[in-house]
């Protein structure tokens, strides 16, 4: 599996990509190609032309949850994609109406207009999309440290709830070795989507993790996390977007990160 950052919020130097505060990663494996999440706006586009890389091709659209720093993109991708019509695939809370304080964080597109564009696969069950790659669906949160907490408002059929973010979801990569996995902001916890991602996988070892850990102060489910995670000895540790510097620096005490940028290249085997 070959993966390329196309979007976060950080670029490398001497290297001269757009960055926000979003997500977009670009998947190859198995002679298919992925797009995982479309950043904020249409930056990951520029960013994709620039890297000589055509989202258009893709043989499918993964959306991790339904944040708009991660659904911002599908305005400008949507005006493109029209004629193909690509799979899009997401949880079924991924497209409903979300908000804090009143103000929407939410997809800019709902259901019914992504259904004129692509191909809409809604799914909470893990979805494999190759031999080896599959799409997590809802993440059961088992991990006693990791206690849910909502953001905003989400708006179901039955009216507004607490918005507990069950749309939260990851990819992981099997190999004879082990998994990689990749994450949005793992809103299930990060030690729930691994736990999970073993469970589909059958693989118990995992060999890489890149993504945003939501991850912000150094308190006590962070320190647990940190834990968990040098007990795992990820060889290949990427956290980024949604993991602060503070985090990042407790983290690399216990298990030593890697740095991500926009234009970063993985390949793992």
């Amino acid at each position: 599996m070959r993966v390329t950052v196309l979007m976060d919020n950080n670029t490398n130097i001497d290297v001269y990509y757009l960055g926000e505060p979003g997500v977009s990663y670009w998947i190859e494996a198995e002679g298919k190609t992925f797009l995982f999440d479309v950043g904020y706006s249409s930056a990951f586009l520029k960013n994709a032309m620039d890297m000589s890389i055509d989202v258009t091709k893709a043989d499918g659209i993964l959306l991790s949850h339904g944040h708009n720093d991660h659904t911002g993109g599908l305005v400008p991708l949507s005006a493109i994609c029209e004629k193909s019509k690509p799979p899009l695939i997401c949880h079924p809370s991924a497209l409903k109406p979300r908000s804090v304080d009143g103000l929407s964080i939410g997809s800019p597109m709902n259901r019914e207009t992504v259904q004129e564009h692509f191909s809409l696969f809604e799914t909470k069950e893990p979805y494999w999309l190759t031999e080896h790659l599959v799409f997590l669906g809802e993440i059961p949160r088992q991990v006693s440290f990791e206690e849910p907490y909502p953001i905003g408002v989400l708006e179901e059929d039955e009216g507004s709830q607490k918005d507990m973010i069950l749309d939260d979801s990851a990819l992981a990569y099997r190999t004879q070795e082990g998994i990689y996995i990749i994450t949005g902001c793992s809103h299930g916890g990060i030690c729930n989507i691994i736990e999970y991602a073993k469970k589909i996988t059958g693989k118990e070892k995992v060999l890489g993790l890149l993504g945003g850990f939501h991850l912000f102060e150094t308190n006590e489910r962070t320190t647990e996390t940190i834990s968990y995670l040098a007990k795992e000895q990820i060889k290949d540790l990427y956290p980024c977007h949604c993991t602060s510097f503070q985090v990042k620096a407790a983290l690399h005490q216990h298990s030593p990160v890697k740095e991500v940028g926009v234009g970063l290249v993985l390949n793992w085997e």
